[in-house]
């Protein structure tokens, strides 16, 4: 009974695998018998693949990996270098849109350089020899960048043998910190008085009042969105050039609120500003048209408001 148990399971067993030739021959287009007790036509099939076709792929998944890995870093480094280039384009542009215009006493331009904690990445990324025919791999960039190429690379591309929580965590803040072009750059606002003294908004956002620290906001989003809508250019001069405000102006003085509104003119821009009641006397006389939200019980309106009319009738 034993015998028969065994000669069974044997059956089954060789029946599963006449079932597994069957679907190799069919899918592999071959002709190796199915019914043969011994495995010598598949044993031998096994050893062509791993010593002939196996090797040939790992051969050819090890390329591949180098030509992604090479176009990856190719591509990193251009967009960031392009990033870099488009920002500092862009506040050439606004510096230019600034340059005669006074904010008070003062006039205001922006400065961008190089991080200096990334300053060796910056220098790679930037590197004129990527302008002169030279790529990441060539022996010039090699020899001058490599070991700074191969360290921002290793911050951002996981190791597989190691990628655990930990370095998980780690990687997923290094992608923050590395892949953001605005990270390689500092960033200030200039202030020049009339004598043409300067000060760096960096120095002095902790010792000044919030009114006063509020200014550069106001003239950085202003001439912001004066660079966006290209009021320099006569060829968009009639456009609505839009700006919405919220809370506007809530730590800023009469003075400094009229030359805000005051730069958003000269710039062709359109202000809908939204202030608390507190600085509607300041706001009104400076803009073309006022709208009160009077809110009384559960029932909310909007009534004009004319601060003109209003001195009249008293």
């Amino acid at each position: 009974s034993q015998v028969a148990r065994t000669r069974n399971q044997a059956d089954t067993r060789f029946s599963a695998l006449r079932k597994l030739r069957d679907e190799y021959n069919r899918d592999n287009h071959l002709s190796f018998d199915p019914e043969a007790r011994d495995n010598a036509a598949f044993a031998a099939e096994l050893t062509t693949l791993e010593e002939t076709f196996f090797r040939e792929y790992q051969g050819k998944i090890v390329d591949a990996r180098q030509r992604a890995e090479r176009q990856f870093r190719e591509d990193f480094i251009s967009k960031l270098r392009n990033n870099i280039e488009s920002a500092q384009m862009q506040l050439d542009e606004i510096n230019k849109t600034l340059k005669n215009i006074h904010f008070g006493q003062e006039r205001y331009r922006f400065r961008v350089q190089p991080s200096s904690g990334k300053r060796k990445f910056y220098d790679m990324i930037m590197d004129d020899l990527l302008l002169q025919g030279n790529d990441l791999f060539s022996g010039s960039f090699q020899e001058k960048h490599k070991d700074a190429l191969d360290d921002l690379f290793r911050r951002i591309v996981p190791e597989d043998d190691i990628f655990n929580g930990d370095s998980k965590t780690e990687l997923e803040k290094n992608l923050e910190e590395y892949t953001d072009y605005r990270k390689y750059l500092e960033f200030d606002l200039i202030s020049t008085d009339m004598e043409g003294n300067e000060t760096r908004l960096s120095k002095m956002l902790n010792k000044r009042s919030g009114g006063e620290t509020q200014n550069p906001f106001y003239i950085v989003v202003l001439a912001s969105f004066a660079q966006l809508y290209e009021t320099r250019d006569q060829r968009y001069h009639n456009t609505m050039r839009l700006i919405v405000f919220d809370e506007a102006f809530n730590k800023m003085d009469h003075q400094r609120i009229e030359e805000s509104i005051k730069l958003a003119r000269k710039l062709g821009l359109q202000l809908i500003i939204s202030a608390p009641t507190e600085k509607v006397a300041d706001i009104a006389p400076l803009v073309d048209r006022t709208h009160i939200v009077v809110r009384i019980k559960s029932q909310t309106s909007v009534r004009h408001f004319d601060p003109k009319t209003l001195e009249e009738e008293q």
